[in-house]
C-alpha cells in the first residue's frame, strides 16, 4: 500500500512539472527593451509590440509601430541598438 502511495505522489509531481513546462512553451516572448525603440520613451504595460529577433519590441504609440514596420532590416537594427535598455 505504501508503494502505491509513493507511485501516486510521483505521478502527481511529474504531472504538475509537465504542466509548467507546457505553459512556458506557450508564453509570449519577452520585451527586448523597456523603452520605445523609435523614441526611447518608457513603455506602458499595454503598449503595441512587434516581433523582432526572437522577442518583441515595444512602442510608445501606434505611430511609432507603423514607422518601424516601414523600416528595412538595417534601419531596424540601428533603431533597436540606439534605444535598447
Amino acid at each position: 500500500m505504501l508503494t502505491l502511495a509513493r507511485v501516486a505522489v510521483l505521478f502527481l509531481t511529474l504531472s504538475l512539472l509537465g504542466g509548467c513546462a507546457q505553459q512556458k512553451d506557450h508564453a509570449s516572448p519577452a520585451l527586448l527593451s523597456s523603452v520605445c525603440v523609435m523614441t526611447g520613451e518608457a513603455l506602458d504595460a499595454d503598449c503595441p509590440t512587434s516581433d523582432y529577433m526572437g522577442g518583441k519590441v515595444g512602442f510608445c504609440c501606434e505611430k511609432c509601430q507603423t514607422k518601424w514596420n516601414r523600416l528595412d532590416d538595417a534601419a531596424r537594427k540601428q533603431a533597436f541598438e540606439a534605444h535598447k535598455k
